[in-house]
This record gives structure tokens, sequence and C-alpha cells, in this order.
């Protein structure tokens, strides 16, 4: 027994310990990509404040040029000493000329200079003239990288005045190969830069840099900005990081949190565990009685979980070689006995298909995935349907069916066609199976109180006592009715009352031992398709549209609810060259569609033998309908239905209850393309 029960234990003990270990480490990845965005979002502040101060450096520049440009224009070519007293302040070690050239003639003349450059009267030439050249053409400065001689001369270039033809042009020594200090303090002695003369990182175009091997690095901030009308390329990166140590140590104190608290919460959880396990091993010793009842109540519950973790759909595939086999063997001419065999697998077989789809169906409803689609349903019509289909098994008992009283039934109850009708058919089944020879079932309808309407099918069997009535709502649980040789699985009442509550009815029973059993389903009263249309036509009358067709069109209807089908009939009457031609089932309504090339399709998407998707899908696939426009009608308007169903081909959704408006609106254009 502690063995037993400290398995269980082992096991929740390493689920939170997988689960806190998750948690940990993608609290770890997130500290850490946020702790990377922060960095990134730093380095390009930082990038922008580079940027900001070497824009502030050229505008400097382009000031002093002007102030120059303003002193030669005004001087003129007379006096060139007033020139170099105002431009030898601005020249520094790494800035060799300074000086106003002109235009003459075709020809760049210097009239005045500073520095180690061009004499005044000289004529420029290479690099110098073509930067004068293109400031000449510009109201901007303009730059160039002059690599003719070592080291490199950066030359910027500003036209002065346009009347008189003057450009101020400064000429700097640059070395891109040495490594450009630091200033003590800077503020941006955390960076480091490369900057080109040019709108990319070309080489050629160094200008500065701060370290070596910087486009290697893995983040950098590349940008370009403008320097007059020429753009220049930054790139920007970091010698350590930008954020606080806090922050680059956030990610491995989130970690080494995490491991502790989850060794501690592993920790408690295994004390608490066991702590349990030997609690439950003290109750069980010491109160036999109740352990008993509990065994009892963990028993029933631990025969529909296993049975459900055994349940899928793979069960299928065996159980189809079994029943397919069989049947093809019962197609050979064998001896009686192993007719017998043969009639017996596919009863078995056929039983256990019913069960595992009733299963599926307690699950699904369970776990809230069951898909219903509630409409109005006529309850006459779903009775004598069910009626016609027991009728078989009630004249095997002699069981006298009595139906008259909800034949006259004309009210409609809001549910799902099938789901109805598959609750009614456990509880009319069950009434026959479990009656005496010879007795009766009685099916009738009332409104209990307002809104509601209840079904109820009465039996004159041997009735339930009340102290067991409840149990007859567990899966499985058939009150010793598996002694009597009656047939049954235990588990149709239970899906039966979960069929109801989803459809958000209830399921009841009231029973008198010796007397019999009423069993009863009440669901929410409805008005009717075709009198909600007849209401509603009075204040909104149809439009009639004539549309030119060349005799009559037809119009296929795939329903199984014949009310919805009137109303259809009713709607389409409207057009006098419309036929409607109806069916109930998705595979006649195939073969239909295949005869009959109707113009139009109006397909529910709940049948009873195939899915309304799957006739799409058929109609679709088949050369001869692929064409035909599809309009899908079902209660079921969710979004993702909506576009699953139109991504698979279909003109159009229509839900209940129908819009008759827009339905005829769809059916004058397919007849107008027609």
């Amino acid at each position: 027994m502690r063995a037993r029960n400290r398995s269980p234990v082992r096991v929740v003990s390493v689920a939170v310990l997988v689960v806190l270990l998750a948690g940990t480490a993608a609290t770890f990845s997130f500290a850490r990509r946020v702790q990377h965005q922060q960095e990134d979002r730093l380095l390009r502040e930082r990038a922008g404040e580079v940027v900001a101060l070497l824009g502030t450096s050229f505008s400097s520049t382009e000031s002093r040029l002007q102030l120059l440009g303003s002193v030669a224009s005004s001087l003129g070519a007379e006096s060139s000493r007033a020139f170099a007293v105002a431009a030898k302040p601005l020249l520094s070690v790494a800035q060799p000329t300074i000086a106003a050239v002109q235009q003459r003639e075709g020809a760049l003349i210097t009239e005045m200079a500073v520095g180690s450059g061009p004499a005044p009267g000289e004529r420029l030439s290479g690099e110098r003239a073509a930067v004068v050249q293109r400031a000449l053409r510009s109201p901007r400065l303009v730059t160039a990288l002059s690599p003719a001689d070592r080291p490199d001369r950066l030359l910027v270039a500003l036209r002065a005045a346009p009347s008189t033809g003057f450009v101020v042009y400064s000429e700097s020594r640059i070395d891109p190969t040495r490594i450009t200090p630091r200033t003590p303090g800077s503020p941006f002695g955390e960076l480091e830069v490369s900057l080109y003369a040019s709108d990319r990182a070309d080489p050629k175009a160094l200008v500065l840099t701060t370290t070596k091997g910087l486009e290697s690095r893995p983040h950098l901030d590349r940008r370009t900005f403008s320097v007059g009308s020429d753009r220049w390329f930054v790139v920007t990166g970091t010698n350590h990081p930008l954020a606080g140590s806090l922050s680059r140590r956030l990610p491995a104190i989130i970690l080494l949190a995490g491991l502790v608290v989850t060794a501690l919460l592993t920790l408690l959880v295994e004390v608490l565990a066991r702590r349990r396990v030997y609690a439950l091993e003290l109750v069980e010793e010491r109160t036999a009685s109740l352990r008993e009842a509990q065994r009892d109540a963990e028993s029933a519950n631990q025969a529909k979980s296993e049975f459900l973790s055994r349940m899928s759909h793979e069960l299928r595939t065996p159980l189809n070689a079994v029943l397919g086999f069989a049947q093809i063997l019962e197609l050979d001419e064998l001896a009686a006995e192993q007719q017998e065999a043969v009639a017996q697998i596919l009863k078995g077989g056929r039983h256990l298909l019913g069960l595992i789809n009733e299963m599926l169906d307690i699950a699904q409803v369970e776990s809230g995935r069951l898909p219903l689609s509630p409409e109005p349903v006529l309850v006459s019509e779903l009775a004598g349907e069910v009626l016609d289909l027991v009728r078989p098994l009630a004249a095997e008992r002699s069981i006298h069916l009595l139906g008259g009283q909800i034949a006259e039934c004309t009210d409609f109850a809001f549910a799902d066609q099938q789901r109805i009708k598959q609750i009614m058919l456990n509880l009319l089944s069950n009434a026959i199976k479990y009656n005496r020879t010879g007795g009766s079932v009685a099916v009738s309808c009332d409104r209990v109180h307002e809104g509601w309407l209840r079904i109820t099918v009465t039996d004159t069997g041997p009735g339930i006592p009340a102290d067991r009535i409840e149990r007859l709502f567990t899966p499985f649980e058939r009150l010793g009715a598996e002694r009597t040789g009656v047939e049954g699985s235990g588990i149709g009442l239970a899906l039966s009352r979960h069929l109801a509550e989803a459809m958000g009815g209830h399921l009841g029973v009231d029973s008198e031992v010796g007397r019999g059993s009423t069993f009863w389903v009440e669901l929410p009263l409805v008005e009717g398709p075709v009198e909600r249309y007849e209401r509603l036509g009075n204040g909104a009358p149809v439009v009639e549209t004539p549309v030119p067709t060349s005799g009559r069109r037809s119009v296929l209807y795939i329903e199984d609810n014949l009310s919805n089908l009137k109303l259809v009939e009713r709607v389409l009457a409207q057009r006098e060259d419309v036929e409607v031609i109806a069916a109930m089932q998705g595979r006649l309504g195939l073969e239909l569609a295949h005869e009959h090339r109707p113009v139009l399709v109006l397909l529910d998407l709940h049948l009873p033998d195939i899915g309304g998707d799957q006739v799409l899908q058929r109609l679709r696939e088949d050369p001869l309908t692929a064409s035909t426009p599809v309009v899908m009608v079902s209660a079921d308007a969710t979004p993702g239905q909506v576009q699953r169903l139109t991504a698979a081909g279909a003109t159009a959704y229509l839900t209940k209850p129908l819009d008759v408006q827009e339905l005829l609106r769809i059916l004058d254009e397919t007849l107008t393309r027609a």
C-alpha cells in the first residue's frame, strides 16, 4: 500500500520540479531579452548623441567658412592679409590650409590662403579643384576625401558669395589608421566610433576610428547623417555594457533565485505529499467502513477514468477491420454454426462501436468541445421519427407504444436536432428494455412553465427505489441490471443528461416501485421557423425581383429538419421559376446534385449521416458540381466556423433563423449569373 501511494508522490514532485525549472528558464530568457533590448536602446540613444555632436561640429565649420567668405567678399582681391588675420585663429595642426578661391575665365585661382596649401595667385587642380567646383554648384557645405598622399586630406568647401564667385575651403590632415585617443572624462568614453565620408562603411572613405575591428562586433548602430549636401556614415558600438551593474546581473540573480525557490518548493511539495500519504494511510487503517464507501466511489470513477484514458480514435481502426472482414465472411456460404459465429462477431463489434461513440460524446461534452447547432425542432416530427426507430424493439417484447398525444404537439423546442433525437432514443430504448412483457410506453409533451417545454417518456416497468435514482446517471452503473441478461452499457442516461445540459435544458426522473418510471427532458420553448417567417413577413414584405430564365431552375436544399425545409419552400415560392429539391441526408444530397445539376445548393452543416463540411468538399471535388454555388445554413455563427467553410469553397454562410431577404438576394444573384 505504501509503495503504491509513494509512486504518485514521486510523480507530483517531479512534475512540480519540471514546471518550476521551466518557469525559471523562461523568466531567465525573458530577463536576458529585456537586458539586450535595453542595451540596444541605450546604444541607439548614444549613437544619436554622436551624430548630433558630429552635426554640431560640421555646422560650426560651415559657420566659420561663411564668416571667412564674408571677409573675402568684402576685401576683394586687394588685401589677403586681413583674410589671413581672420583665418589664422581657425588654423590648427591638423588643418594646414584655409583658402578663398575665385573662378575667373574658367580657372579656379587662389585669391587668399593661410597655411601650407596653395599660395595666392596659384591655380587649383585635382581634388581641390573638384571640391571647389562642387561648392560652386551647391548652396551647402561639400566634402571630399583625398588619399593622394599620406596622410589623407579632408577637404571642406562652401560657396561664399554667388555674385563674386568666391569659395572658401578648408583642408585637414587625417590618419584613419591611427586609433583616435579618448579625452579623459568624456561622456563618450564608453563608445567606439568609426566615421566614413561616404553613405556606407567604405574602408577607402574612413575618416577616423576609435578602435580596430569595430565592424565585426555583434551589437552596433549604423546610420547615415547629413554633412552639408553630402551623406556620411557613422558606426557606433560600445566597449563595455551601457546598462547599470544591477541590470547586467539581473538575469543571473533571477536564475539563482529561481533555482533556490524551485528547490524549496519541490522539497515542500515532497514533504506535504508524504504527509498526505501518511494521513490517508492512517485514515484507512482506523476507518474501515468509510474506506469501503470511498473505495466504491473511487472504483466507479476509476473505471470511467481508465476507460476514457484508453479511449481514442485509434480504436476504430482495428474495429473497422473486425467488422469489415466479418461482413465479408457473412457474404460467403457458411455452415450454420459459422454463420452464427459471424453474427455474434458483428453484433459484438457494432455494440462496441456504439459504446466508443457514446464515451467519446461524454468526453467531448465534459470538455466543452461538443459541436452543437441548436435550432427550432418540431417535437411531433421528432417523436414520430424516434417512435418509428424503436417500434421493432417494442414488437419483440410486446410493448405497446402510446404516442398519440405527442403527435398532436405543435410546439418547437430549441435544441440540436441530432442530439435531442439521441436523447429520445436512449429514453425510449431504456423504457422498452427494462419494461415488463406486454407493458406500455407513453410519450407526451407539456408546457410546464413559461418558456419551457417538457417531453415525457413513461413506462410500466418495475420502478426504481428513491435511494438509487441518482446512481442512474453514473457511467457504467446499471443498478444490477447486468445480472438480468438485458443488454446495455450503463452510459446512455449519463450521456443524455450531459447532452440536455449542454443544450441549456434539464433531464430528470420520477419513479415509483411497482408502478413504473417517468423520464423527462425540459428544453427552451421557441417559435417555429414558418411561424416566425409569417409573423415577420407582415412587417417586412418580400420584394419580388423578376429574373429572366428559360424554364424552371432547381435549388437543392440538404436539410434534416423538416420545419426548416418547409420554411425554405415557402420562401422560394416567391420565385415562380424556381423549384426546390429536398434531401434529408448528405449522401442523398450528393446524388441529387449530380443528377439534377441545381443552380444553387443550400447545405445544412449538421446532417445525420455525414457532416455538411464533407458534403461541401465532395461537391467541390466533383467536376460536375465544382462550380455550383453552395450556401451553408447553420445555427452555428462563430466567426471561425464561417471563415473555415468560406475558405473551403462555400459561396455564402447563412445563420438560423434565416434572413429571408438575404436568402432571396443570393438566389436572385445566382439566377442572374446562371
